[in-house]
Protein backbone atom coordinates (compact mmCIF):
# COMPACT_ATOMS: atom_id res chain seq x y z
CA UNK A 1 0.00 0.00 0.00
CA UNK A 2 1.12 3.17 -0.71
CA UNK A 3 0.41 6.88 0.48
CA UNK A 4 -1.91 8.30 -1.84
CA UNK A 5 0.24 11.55 -1.93
CA UNK A 6 2.91 9.66 -4.33
CA UNK A 7 0.48 8.56 -7.11
CA UNK A 8 1.34 10.44 -9.42
CA UNK A 9 5.10 10.23 -8.82
CA UNK A 10 5.01 6.67 -8.77
CA UNK A 11 2.97 6.42 -12.13
CA UNK A 12 5.57 9.26 -13.74
CA UNK A 13 8.88 6.89 -12.49
CA UNK A 14 6.76 4.36 -13.48
CA UNK A 15 7.21 2.27 -10.55
CA UNK A 16 3.45 1.68 -11.41
CA UNK A 17 1.41 1.52 -13.84
CA UNK A 18 -2.07 2.29 -12.60
CA UNK A 19 -3.37 3.56 -9.18
CA UNK A 20 -6.80 3.63 -7.14
CA UNK A 21 -7.33 6.08 -4.55
CA UNK A 22 -8.71 9.48 -3.75
CA UNK A 23 -7.93 12.03 -6.34
CA UNK A 24 -4.40 14.11 -5.78
CA UNK A 25 -5.41 17.07 -4.25
CA UNK A 26 -2.61 18.74 -6.91
CA UNK A 27 -3.78 16.86 -10.00
CA UNK A 28 -0.64 16.46 -12.36
CA UNK A 29 -1.03 17.37 -16.08
CA UNK A 30 0.68 13.94 -16.76
CA UNK A 31 -1.54 11.62 -15.23
CA UNK A 32 -5.24 10.94 -15.87
CA UNK A 33 -7.90 10.95 -13.22
CA UNK A 34 -11.16 8.54 -13.83
CA UNK A 35 -13.58 8.33 -10.97
CA UNK A 36 -14.38 4.83 -10.05
CA UNK A 37 -16.36 4.55 -7.35
CA UNK A 38 -18.39 6.77 -4.87
CA UNK A 39 -18.23 5.76 -0.99
CA UNK A 40 -19.36 6.83 2.23
CA UNK A 41 -17.27 6.78 5.17
CA UNK A 42 -19.20 6.39 8.54
CA UNK A 43 -18.47 6.30 12.37
CA UNK A 44 -19.55 3.12 14.68
CA UNK A 45 -18.77 1.87 17.73
CA UNK A 46 -19.81 -1.04 19.48
CA UNK A 47 -23.29 -1.33 21.37
CA UNK A 48 -21.86 -1.27 24.95
CA UNK A 49 -19.43 1.91 24.05
CA UNK A 50 -20.92 5.30 26.04
CA UNK A 51 -22.21 7.03 22.81
CA UNK A 52 -24.04 4.06 21.48
CA UNK A 53 -27.74 5.64 20.24
CA UNK A 54 -26.66 8.88 20.78
CA UNK A 55 -25.85 12.07 18.03
CA UNK A 56 -22.51 12.68 19.41
CA UNK A 57 -21.09 16.64 18.99
CA UNK A 58 -17.74 16.80 17.31
CA UNK A 59 -16.32 17.51 21.24
CA UNK A 60 -17.56 14.17 22.39
CA UNK A 61 -16.13 12.71 19.41
CA UNK A 62 -12.67 14.19 19.45
CA UNK A 63 -12.82 12.72 22.87
CA UNK A 64 -12.86 9.23 21.85
CA UNK A 65 -10.36 6.70 21.17
CA UNK A 66 -10.50 6.24 17.18
CA UNK A 67 -9.78 2.90 16.41
CA UNK A 68 -8.53 2.99 12.92
CA UNK A 69 -7.06 1.08 10.00
CA UNK A 70 -3.81 1.74 8.19
CA UNK A 71 -5.44 4.54 5.66
CA UNK A 72 -5.58 6.98 8.67
CA UNK A 73 -1.97 7.12 8.20
CA UNK A 74 -1.86 8.48 4.76
CA UNK A 75 -1.60 12.30 3.67
CA UNK A 76 -4.89 12.62 2.34
CA UNK A 77 -8.04 10.32 2.03
CA UNK A 78 -11.36 9.96 3.08
CA UNK A 79 -10.47 9.13 6.77
CA UNK A 80 -7.80 11.45 7.36
CA UNK A 81 -9.90 14.44 6.70
CA UNK A 82 -12.70 13.34 8.68
CA UNK A 83 -9.99 13.44 11.40
CA UNK A 84 -8.53 16.44 10.87
CA UNK A 85 -12.44 17.73 10.09
CA UNK A 86 -12.86 16.96 13.79
CA UNK A 87 -10.11 17.82 15.02
CA UNK A 88 -8.94 13.90 16.34
CA UNK A 89 -5.73 14.90 18.59
CA UNK A 90 -2.83 12.13 17.56
CA UNK A 91 -2.91 10.61 20.70
CA UNK A 92 -6.44 9.87 20.28
CA UNK A 93 -5.60 7.89 17.06
CA UNK A 94 -4.84 4.47 16.97
CA UNK A 95 -4.06 2.34 13.86
CA UNK A 96 -3.76 -0.81 13.15
CA UNK A 97 -2.22 -3.52 10.83
CA UNK A 98 -5.92 -3.54 9.22
CA UNK A 99 -9.38 -1.76 8.84
CA UNK A 100 -11.24 -5.32 10.04
CA UNK A 101 -8.65 -5.38 13.22
CA UNK A 102 -9.80 -1.89 14.12
CA UNK A 103 -13.47 -2.75 13.96
CA UNK A 104 -12.81 -6.09 16.08
CA UNK A 105 -11.72 -3.69 19.09
CA UNK A 106 -14.76 -0.73 18.32
CA UNK A 107 -17.21 -3.54 18.86
CA UNK A 108 -15.85 -4.67 22.10
CA UNK A 109 -16.67 -1.07 23.11
CA UNK A 110 -13.15 0.03 22.98
CA UNK A 111 -13.36 2.95 21.17
CA UNK A 112 -15.20 4.50 17.63
CA UNK A 113 -13.91 3.63 14.71
CA UNK A 114 -14.44 5.04 10.38
CA UNK A 115 -14.72 2.32 8.39
CA UNK A 116 -17.01 2.08 4.45
CA UNK A 117 -20.45 2.03 4.98
CA UNK A 118 -20.95 -0.86 3.03
CA UNK A 119 -18.21 -2.58 4.68
CA UNK A 120 -20.08 -2.24 8.26
CA UNK A 121 -23.82 -2.47 7.09
CA UNK A 122 -24.37 -6.01 8.09
CA UNK A 123 -22.70 -5.85 11.63
CA UNK A 124 -24.98 -2.89 12.16
CA UNK A 125 -28.28 -4.82 10.85
CA UNK A 126 -26.57 -7.64 13.07
CA UNK A 127 -26.34 -5.04 15.80
CA UNK A 128 -22.59 -5.71 16.57
CA UNK A 129 -22.08 -2.52 15.70
CA UNK A 130 -24.09 0.93 15.68
CA UNK A 131 -23.40 3.69 13.67
CA UNK A 132 -23.96 7.36 14.96
CA UNK A 133 -25.92 9.87 12.58
CA UNK A 134 -25.33 13.45 12.34
CA UNK A 135 -23.37 15.61 9.58
CA UNK A 136 -20.30 15.69 11.23
CA UNK A 137 -19.76 11.82 11.66
CA UNK A 138 -19.21 10.78 7.98
CA UNK A 139 -17.96 11.95 5.02
CA UNK A 140 -18.73 11.03 1.21
CA UNK A 141 -15.48 10.42 -1.30
CA UNK A 142 -14.72 9.29 -4.62
CA UNK A 143 -11.87 6.73 -5.47
CA UNK A 144 -10.49 7.49 -8.65
CA UNK A 145 -7.70 5.34 -11.20
CA UNK A 146 -5.10 7.40 -12.40
CA UNK A 147 -2.77 6.34 -15.44
CA UNK A 148 -0.40 8.08 -17.43
CA UNK A 149 -1.65 10.83 -19.96
CA UNK A 150 -1.21 10.94 -23.45
CA UNK A 151 -1.00 6.99 -23.98
CA UNK A 152 2.10 6.48 -22.03
CA UNK A 153 0.83 3.75 -19.69
CA UNK A 154 0.61 0.88 -21.18
CA UNK A 155 -2.76 -0.85 -22.87
CA UNK A 156 -3.34 -3.37 -20.31
CA UNK A 157 -3.38 -0.36 -17.69
CA UNK A 158 -5.51 1.61 -19.65
CA UNK A 159 -7.92 -1.53 -20.15
CA UNK A 160 -7.92 -2.06 -15.94
CA UNK A 161 -9.01 1.83 -15.85
CA UNK A 162 -11.56 1.77 -17.79
CA UNK A 163 -12.66 -1.67 -15.93
CA UNK A 164 -12.45 -0.52 -12.33
CA UNK A 165 -15.02 2.02 -12.97
CA UNK A 166 -17.88 -0.79 -14.29
CA UNK A 167 -20.68 -2.11 -12.53
CA UNK A 168 -19.15 -5.48 -12.75
CA UNK A 169 -15.67 -4.31 -11.11
CA UNK A 170 -17.56 -2.83 -8.64
CA UNK A 171 -19.80 -5.85 -7.65
CA UNK A 172 -16.31 -7.56 -7.11
CA UNK A 173 -14.84 -4.80 -4.86
CA UNK A 174 -17.46 -4.74 -3.02
CA UNK A 175 -19.02 -8.12 -2.43
CA UNK A 176 -16.02 -10.66 -1.75
CA UNK A 177 -16.96 -14.36 -0.98
CA UNK A 178 -15.72 -16.50 1.50
CA UNK A 179 -13.74 -20.39 0.75
CA UNK A 180 -12.94 -23.28 3.02
CA UNK A 181 -9.77 -22.68 4.31
CA UNK A 182 -8.24 -25.76 2.22
CA UNK A 183 -9.06 -23.85 -0.56
CA UNK A 184 -7.59 -20.44 0.69
CA UNK A 185 -4.44 -18.50 -1.39
CA UNK A 186 -3.81 -15.68 -0.33
CA UNK A 187 -3.63 -12.40 -2.22
CA UNK A 188 -2.47 -11.84 -5.81
CA UNK A 189 -0.82 -8.97 -6.35
CA UNK A 190 -0.73 -8.21 -10.43
CA UNK A 191 2.77 -6.34 -11.62
CA UNK A 192 1.92 -4.69 -15.14
CA UNK A 193 5.48 -4.62 -17.11
CA UNK A 194 5.44 -2.41 -20.42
Amino acid sequence: MRNPGSFAESLIERSVDITIGPAPADPDPGVTCRPVMYYKIVTVAGPDHPLAGTQPSPRRLREQTWLLGPSAAADHGAIPALLRRLGVPDHRQQIFQSHAAALEEAKRGRGVAAALSFTVAPEVRKGHLVQFCGPHTGIEEVWHSMILADGGSPSAAAELARFASTPRAIQAMMRGTGINVARFKPSIHVTLWS
